[in-house]
């Protein structure tokens, strides 16, 4: 799926996860991709790296497409007490999973399919 972030005048390729085993494995044992998560509902979500063997951008993005927040998610280590999750710090539809610094805080994200129906991302 092709995304335009409006904000930066830019676009970008994404795979789209958009079914529940989608959702589970994301990038887990992966090379570097950039992936969109399309959940049904709007709600706080939660990632972890497990799997995950490079740094990632976590882009949390909400109904209407504008990016809320972005973290910056490392790999796991051996040492358990280091292991994260990374919420969202409020309600969110889709979540943006790169290896690039794609988007920011504040950037308004638009798929092409949005342009024809008018729907959100």
């Amino acid at each position: 799926m092709l995304i335009r972030n409006i904000t930066r005048n830019t676009e970008f390729e994404v795979q789209v996860a958009d079914i529940f085993f989608q959702h589970i494995f994301g990038l887990m044992f992966s090379k570097p991709k950039d992936l969109l998560f399309k959940f049904s509902s709007n709600k706080v979500r939660s990632f972890w790296m497990f799997g995950v063997s490079y740094n990632i951008n976590i882009a949390f993005v909400s109904e209407s497409g504008e990016v809320f927040q972005v973290e910056e998610a490392k790999p796991l280590t051996f040492y358990p007490k280091t292991w994260k999750t990374y919420e969202s710090v409020k309600p969110c539809k889709y979540v943006l999973e790169t290896a690039k610094n794609l988007v920011q805080p504040g950037d308004i994200l638009k798929t092409y399919e949005f342009f024809k129906t008018r729907k959100a991302i």
